[in-house]
């Protein structure tokens, strides 16, 4: 199938597709003229990117996985061809994201109280409203 086909079977944009292939995430096989054809297991791969990265893994950590986790055949750089330790890099992003979610969790906290803050204030400012004879 060509790049318009698989983009439409996964939802992915060509863009995107064409960003997989750069980044070393689908090796999709050349026509005589250099057009991309795909096979039904590349459909199978791009759905697998496509939930690694809404995970929140970066390109690199998701062919990562890709490679070592679910044995892909997909093509390492070489600073990334060697032992590498998957497990422990999942790990770190996850704490990443713990630390994240504290963070947001910190801020959303601290704007809740000023969004009350000026809301009394506000209110305290407003003229009392005419009385009824």
């Amino acid at each position: 199938m060509l790049i318009g086909e698989l983009a439409e079977r996964t939802g992915a944009t060509v863009r995107m597709l064409r960003y997989y292939d750069q980044q070393g995430l689908l090796t999709p096989q050349r026509t005589d003229s250099r057009y991309r054809v795909y096979d039904e297991s590349d459909v199978e791969r791009v759905r697998s990117v496509r939930c690694l990265i809404a995970s929140g893994l970066n390109v690199r950590l998701a062919r990562l996985v890709l490679a070592h986790a679910f044995d892909q055949d997909v093509q390492l750089p070489d600073d990334e061809a060697g032992c590498v330790p998957l497990l422990r890099l999942l790990n770190e992003e996850l704490a990443s994201v713990d630390a994240r979610i504290d963070q947001l969790t910190r801020s959303k906290e601290h704007l809740t109280r000023l969004v009350a803050d000026v809301t009394r204030i506000l209110e305290d400012k407003r003229p009392p409203e005419p009385r009824a004879c």
